[in-house]
């Protein structure tokens, strides 16, 4: 987690590497009360609690209270001011990183680079708090942004190192994340991009914000809960599990590792498994796990999907998860290429690929692939917020020695700030 406070304008972001001999860290409740004759007490609240910074320091360096000085004075504009404080983790609004809106709008809190290309929906699953949305990606490559009014962006600086994991569903998939490097004007430099469930890159000069990002990678329906933003924090967020063993995960070793109708199976020079398909043919191919009924899958809820090579995923036609108990029984099959969720009682899962017939022949290597697996009901890092405040009260005393200086500032978590 980050080891000092930082604060200031987009752009000015100092490092206080003093620590604060007094850290107030609360929010405005602004709760009304009411006592009834009979004694029973009704409270009224907003939905929204303002988070309140009180900080202190003794014998503050020059430099350090000039900082503070000319922010409560606002001397380089009005504000608001961005504070990274040493408390905060996950930078996400706390109902942000749950998948949540504090309005009836999810586009407050999310928003789809492109018209088309996927929309944000009221979660319609059993036991989903009020404002709980997913996201419906129409398409393999419709990406979704992380927004944080009111600006373009999360504050860094130069040289933080930001990691950003996208949420728990999306984790089993051909997922990409990445972050949208910007200035203090919100104006685009830069993006870092991983082709997986997390991206761990270092602010580059001139970056002042940062938006994530990510690409579900299929078409489908994926929740929201579970994302984690992190500056110079050394947390790693729960990754999935690979049910396939290294050489069927790899392509590679012997052949009855997979069972085919209509593919050809064989080897290359390097010993890697070859998948062919003649043109005007269709076929399958399914991942064997010697004579069990699949992959073992660990016990408990589970979310699990299927990740091909690009040029196979692309000549396929579907997907087919098919969750078998102890017994061996059959439990439900998936169809589709977004995660599926494991059904209660699931001891295996096969996954089988369908082709259908083309003009062209096809032929690909069938590693490396994944069959991932997650339970979604682990637990991540919650989100602390990192609103924008406003300095609303400030004391400057000399202290001794001179130029040591004794700060005392007041912040509040504002959507604006004006004179």
């Amino acid at each position: 987690m980050p080891r000092n406070l930082w604060v200031g304008l987009p752009g000015q972001l100092r490092e206080i590497s003093q620590a604060a001999t007094a850290f107030e860290r609360g929010a405005e409740l602004n709760v009304s009360q009411f006592t009834a004759l009979s004694g029973q007490i009704t409270t009224i609240a907003p939905r929204h609690s303002p988070r309140r910074i009180k900080l202190g320091f003794d014998r503050l360096t020059r430099e350090d209270a000039a900082h503070f000085d000319r922010l409560a004075r606002r001397i380089d504009g009005p504000g608001p001011i961005e504070v990274i404080d040493p408390v905060g983790r996950n930078l996400l609004d706390p109902l942000q990183a749950e998948g949540r809106s504090v309005s009836d709008s999810p586009y407050n809190v999310w928003y789809t680079s492109a018209a088309g290309s996927g929309r944000l929906e009221p979660s319609a699953a059993a036991g989903a708090p009020p404002q709980t949305y997913v996201w419906k990606a129409d398409s393999a490559t419709a990406q979704l942004n992380w927004h944080r009014r009111p600006r373009a962006g999360f504050p860094v600086a130069p040289g933080m190192r930001v990691r950003f994991t996208l949420p728990t569903s999306w984790r089993v998939g051909p997922c990409t994340t990445r972050l949208h490097w910007r200035d203090a004007d919100g104006t685009y430099l830069s993006s870092a991009t991983d082709t997986g469930h997390t991206v761990v890159a270092t602010a580059p000069a001139g970056a002042a914000l940062v938006t994530p990002a990510g690409v579900a990678g299929e078409a489908g329906t994926y929740g929201l809960d579970g994302a984690v933003l992190t500056l110079d924090d050394d947390h790693v967020p729960t990754a999935p599990v690979n049910l396939l063993g290294a050489d069927q995960a790899a392509g590679r070793g012997a052949l009855t590792q997979w069972s085919a109708t209509g593919v050809t199976l064989s080897t290359d020079a390097s010993g890697y498994a070859v998948a062919s398909l003649a043109a005007s043919t269709a076929g399958t191919l399914t991942f064997v796990n010697g004579t069990q009924k699949g992959h073992a899958v660990p016990a408990g809820p589970g979310l699990t999907g299927l990740v091909l090579p690009a040029a196979v995923r692309s000549r396929a036609q579907g997907c087919a998860l098919t969750f078998h108990d102890a017994a061996g029984t059959s439990l439900g099959t998936a169809n589709g290429w977004a995660p599926a969720t494991v059904p209660a009682g699931t001891t295996h899962v096969s996954a089988t690929v369908s082709f259908a017939s083309a003009t062209t022949a096809f032929q690909s290597r069938i590693g490396p692939a994944r069959l991932l697996h997650l339970d979604p009901t682990v637990t991540e890092l919650p989100g602390d917020g990192c609103p924008v405040m406003a300095v609303t009260a400030y004391t400057d005393s000399p202290a001794r020695p001179l130029p040591y200086r004794n700060i005392s500032i007041d912040l509040a978590e504002v959507t604006s700030a004006s004179v």
